[in-house]
């Protein structure tokens, strides 16, 4: 029987781990997981990264531009009107509820929240390789 991947919902400051330490945050996630995955974004975390990317001082625009290449090798989620109205922490935090995923996020609060509600973080240790907390169901 085909396993189903495990969905990796990335949020906006994982998205910039590897302009800022020269991570590959997509093949380390595989290696912590050890299982295949299905990376996914959403939309909501694309805006937020191009407005970074707007404001941004220009010795900063790299690594919102990294970032948003990095995207293309996700699966785009676009959630409905009355979830995208919500902050996009909450957003990533309850998709990856409702799928039963994995969050990927440097964000202390959102991981404290993800964990509290049974949902396993993966995460920058030492800016050299990321570290799951929680257990994937």
């Amino acid at each position: 029987m085909l396993e189903l991947p495990v969905i990796v919902v990335l949020d906006t400051n994982i998205l910039t781990v590897p302009a800022q330490f020269s991570v590959d945050i997509f093949a380390e996630s595989e290696r912590v997981v050890e299982r295949r995955i299905e990376f996914v974004v959403l939309k909501s975390v694309i805006h937020e990264l191009e407005r970074k990317l707007e404001d941004a001082v220009r010795t900063e625009k790299f690594k919102f531009k990294i970032a948003l290449d990095f995207v293309e090798r996700c699966t785009i989620i676009d959630l409905d009107e009355l979830t995208s109205t919500k902050p996009v922490d909450n957003q990533v935090l309850e998709y990856a509820f409702s799928v039963n995923g994995i969050v990927a996020t440097n964000d202390k609060e959102l991981r404290e929240k993800c964990l509290e509600r049974g949902i396993p973080v993966l995460f920058m240790r030492g800016k050299k390789r990321l570290e799951l907390q929680g257990t994937i169901r």
